[in-house]
């Protein structure tokens, strides 16, 4: 069904009128000094930018994620390697139905692995990629000055 012109309600503007100043009082917007931009003005209380900040507990967690993914892996891999060799080294019968149970195992540990270690491994990147943000945003603080001309 297409639209019909009394389907939208009517818009009017009101005109704008000026009201009458009869007063000789300026308004107190006007009265008030002039203040530059903010985006001109810094924090006098912030000092001086450093020329570079460090933040040790950030590099301390990014570290202990690399640890604990490549602990991850240096654990699940032979693990894995190890128990499949006894499993070959152990069983006499039935060799066939122990290893098809051992690579369902196997499987589901080989995917919880990746998805812990890739997880664990981003998280690091983030932090990093947070850490180089804030340091061009530092150093481009820096080349700026701390007032705009």
């Amino acid at each position: 069904m297409p639209l019909q012109e009394n389907d939208f309600d009517a818009v009017s503007l009101k005109p704008v009128t000026l009201r009458p100043n009869n007063s000789d009082a300026k308004p107190a917007i006007d009265s008030q000094p002039p203040t530059p931009n903010a985006r001109n003005l810094y924090n006098e209380s912030a000092g001086i930018y450093p020329l570079q900040r460090e933040y040790p507990t950030l590099r301390a967690t990014q570290r202990i994620f690399r640890v604990l993914a490549y602990a991850t892996v240096a654990l699940v891999i032979p693990g894995l390697l190890i128990r499949f060799l006894w499993i070959v080294w152990s069983t006499q019968d039935g060799i066939l139905n122990e290893v098809g149970q051992f690579s369902l195992y196997a499987v589901a540990s080989l995917f919880g692995m990746v998805a812990l270690v890739g997880t664990l491994l981003t998280a690091s990147e983030g932090i990093e990629l947070a850490i180089d943000v804030q340091d061009n945003t530092l150093r481009i603080a820096n080349q700026s000055g701390r007032r705009k001309p």
